[in-house]
């Protein structure tokens, strides 16, 4: 009788196994083909051969983001929740919101929030955080996709979606922009409450990030960025427990002119330097309170640096564009850098 329960458990594990096999080759050929760009992986999940580490930038979402009908404070780890995309530049689909509830309409993916909410972020898998090649050549992809210290570039995967929110990978294609972060003059001064916060010596504590956008396509490209670099925002990774915005707004109405246009020959790199003293970065927590640079309030908060097109000015022509967005590797004031 044991033995007979022992044989029906395991013959039904097998027949499960089987039926969700059969369901991602289904979807894999009858799915709906979409691009989706990877974000920077973190750099000490160590690589492997057999396999590709991939991570976007929709594995963690804003509260802000979401639209359910539970509160999203009520979202614990192993919840179902759904990413409806919408159409983005360059053939790349994006984030339209994420709910704990099926779109009617559209496409989406079906995820697993990978723990309770933390800082107002929802942390969230979808099953395609890992391409699986053939042994060895993970690590020829991972070398060129860059790490910390060099350009980035990202991968653009092929995704095919079932009409159930069911996702598998199909491919790849090579980003036309990669990204570096270098970080110079960093604190190595935590926060300290007895220190007098004045504008010198905030600039003298905080460090200057430089950042790269490079065409690593075969073909010109263009990028947009103003004085203000009204192209580049500021967002917090909310790790610690801890969310932060990027107070100023002076951008948010920012359109691109034909004079913020900066053509980029095959292999050529635009560099511009932050200083995140100046109020242009300073930041805002979630909790409340008044803005302040990051390294008087935020110096063990990590950061990314983000490039996106902002729209055009009406009538503008700009074929060689690029468009869409691009994340750069996180950083923190105390100069860690990941």
């Amino acid at each position: 009788m044991r033995k007979g329960i022992i044989v029906a458990l395991v013959l039904s594990q097998l027949g499960l196994l089987g039926y969700l096999a059969g369901q991602r080759e289904w979807v894999r050929q009858r799915g709906e083909q979409i691009y989706l760009r990877t974000a920077p992986v973190d750099p000490r999940d160590p690589m492997r051969g057999d396999y590709v580490r991939l991570s976007y930038s929709f594995n963690t979402v804003d509260v802000s983001r979401y639209r359910g009908r539970a509160a999203a404070s009520t979202l614990r780890r192993g919840a179902a929740v759904f990413a409806a995309l919408k159409a983005g530049p360059e053939d790349v689909y994006e984030l339209d919101y994420l709910s704990d509830q099926a779109p009617l309409s559209g496409l989406y993916l079906r995820g697993r929030v990978t723990r309770d909410v933390l800082a107002g972020q929802i942390a969230v898998a979808y099953g395609i955080e890992q391409y699986f090649v053939e042994q060895g050549s993970g690590l020829v992809i991972e070398k060129r996709r860059g790490g910390r210290d060099g350009m980035q570039i990202p991968l653009e995967m092929a995704v095919a979606v079932g009409s159930n929110g069911v996702s598998v990978l199909s491919g790849y294609r090579w980003g036309r922009l990669g990204i570096a972060l270098e970080q110079i003059n960093p604190t190595s001064t935590a926060q300290s409450t007895s220190l007098s916060w004045d504008s010198a010596s905030i600039a003298q504590r905080s460090p200057v990030i430089v950042l790269s956008l490079q065409n690593v396509s075969d073909a010109a490209l263009a990028i947009a960025d103003n004085e203000k670099h009204c192209g580049f925002s500021l967002q917090s990774l909310g790790d610690t427990g801890r969310s932060f915005s990027q107070a100023d707004k002076s951008c948010a109405s920012y359109v691109t002119r034909e004079s913020d246009i900066i053509y980029l020959a095959p292999g050529e790199v635009y560099r511009v330097e932050f200083n995140m003293g100046l109020p242009r970065w300073y930041v805002l927590e979630r909790s409340g309170g008044a803005s302040s640079a990051m390294v008087v309030s935020a110096a063990n908060e990590r950061f990314n640096l983000v490039y996106q097109t902002a729209s055009l000015l009406s009538g503008m022509d700009a074929d060689l564009l690029w468009r869409g967005s691009i994340v750069s590797p996180a950083f923190s004031v105390n100069g860690r850098l990941d």
